[in-house]
């Protein structure tokens, strides 16, 4: 039990997770250009695949949340306003997310319904679990968590988006010449490239970590490694496959990832300390 608690708090050690990303922008932004030149691969089918994989997770994030939040109605602040916020909720993230694979590939909108009405169906259950198992506070702070989590991952690289305009490695002609540093503000209104939304979503699957809060049979090292696994190769396929694709650089899924790990720690202990 000592060990695991030291692991745990080497996990949860913020200082240690600042200088990991502090470090990987570092490297990454004096390397994009290599990097991007020597993965670079159109087409590609893994890169394809994952592309599109790598915007479920704000589906099962948000409609998770959605759920939760019905689920935990007694201890809300404000129930009307929680029901409309829940219900408008399911809408805006399946729908964003319709939205994004429409222009990604169209020909996957039908599946990507059929998708997500399975996630309200699990997450249904989910919550029905949770709820035999756990407090209803518990419940409310991980919703909460997912909640601000996924608004970050959706909206948030969205809006810094606008304060970059980098653009991305498959628009440029010559490279060599054209390539420019995340931190250099382009001044033309562009498809920016940083920081990237897909790496942000698909870091959304960390949320799952929080589910051994619910359950005492998760809370062991095990369980920490087996959904730790999980998160990470979906995490880091999607950020490679945007790579292989020439839609983002290395600093941008590394910026992108990180926005949505911070969302999370940050949310972590604000609603720690909200219910507290």
């Amino acid at each position: 039990m000592k060990e695991y608690t030291k692991y745990q708090k080497t996990v949860r050690n913020s200082l240690l997770w600042i200088i990991i990303f502090v470090t990987g922008m570092v490297v990454f932004t004096f390397t994009d250009l290599p990097i991007a030149k020597s993965v670079y691969a159109l087409n590609n089918p893994y890169g394809k695949f994952f592309e599109i994989l790598g915007i479920v997770p704000t589906s099962l994030a948000g409609i998770f949340f959605s759920i939760s939040n019905l689920k935990t109605l007694r201890i809300a602040y404000n129930r009307k306003l929680a029901v409309i916020v829940s219900f408008l909720s399911i809408f805006a993230f399946a729908g964003f997310n319709l939205l994004s694979l429409y222009y990604l590939d169209s020909r996957f909108c039908v599946p990507m319904v059929l998708v997500d009405i399975v996630i309200i169906r699990i997450s249904v259950m989910a919550n029905d679990y949770i709820c035999s198992h756990a407090t209803s506070v518990e419940l409310r702070k991980i919703m909460l968590v997912a909640l601000f989590s996924t608004l970050v991952a959706v909206l948030g690289q969205t809006i810094i988006k606008y304060g970059f305009n980098r653009p991305r490695f498959i628009t440029l002609t010559n490279p060599d010449v054209q390539f420019t540093y995340w931190f250099v503000h382009h001044p033309i209104a562009h498809d920016s490239s940083f920081p990237s939304g897909h790496a942000a979503q698909a870091a959304l699957t960390f949320v799952l970590v929080l589910f051994k809060r619910f359950l005492p049979k998760l809370r062991t090292r095990k369980w920490d490694i087996i959904l730790y696994s999980i998160a990470i190769f979906v995490t880091v396929s999607t950020m490679f496959a945007r790579m292989l694709l020439g839609l983002h650089y290395a600093s941008d899924v590394w910026a992108g990832c990180f926005l949505t790990l911070f969302t999370i720690s940050a949310s972590v202990r604000y609603v720690d300390k909200l219910y507290n």
